[in-house]
């Protein structure tokens, strides 16, 4: 994982009967608080280019699908702390 720091990441999944909630945690460089409202946007980033490649699509694209499909997805993070990525679909 590109922002993992090398270590693993945590994918877990949980259903009721009317949502399914994925979470996708790792332990790298996290995201500072006053970013976050922004990194799901079209080439936006948290991190310079320099230290990390990529074309701030990733997240976006994501975004975009997941709404698309009726869901909500959401970062919990600080910085040195990782971050957790948050993804909810109804379950229809």
């Amino acid at each position: 994982c590109k922002y993992g720091a090398g270590r693993p990441v945590e994918v877990a999944l949980s259903a009721t009967a009317s949502r399914v909630e994925l979470r996708v945690r790792d332990e790298g460089i996290g995201i500072d608080p006053d970013v976050q409202s922004r990194i799901f946007e079209r080439f936006e980033r948290a991190v310079s280019d320099r230290h990390y490649g990529g074309l701030g699509m990733g997240l976006w694209m994501t975004r975009e699908l997941v709404t698309a499909m009726g869901g909500t997805i959401r970062v919990e993070s600080a910085p040195g702390q990782g971050a957790t990525f948050l993804v909810e679909l109804p379950r229809s």
